[in-house]
């Protein structure tokens, strides 16, 4: 199986972080809107939580260190 590579590893970083902030900002404007969103902000974290591991998992131990250096 083909490891993720520094590059592959700053697009996958990119797309977590853009989600994340993403999702927190919709939760915001539900809850300025007295919306109540289906998915729970918690239940989020613990999937993006896990997506990470599995990228973590699949990374070189070089594009690990870049990323956990430069996030």
């Amino acid at each position: 199986m083909t490891k993720f590579n520094i590059q592959d590893r700053i697009v996958l970083d990119e797309m977590v972080d853009t989600f994340t902030t993403e999702m927190i900002k919709n939760h915001h404007e539900a809850d300025l809107e007295g919306k109540r969103p289906i998915i729970t902000k918690e239940y989020w974290f613990q999937m993006i939580q896990q997506v990470q591991e599995k990228i973590d998992n699949f990374t070189t131990v070089k594009a690990l260190k870049q990323s956990k250096q430069y996030r």
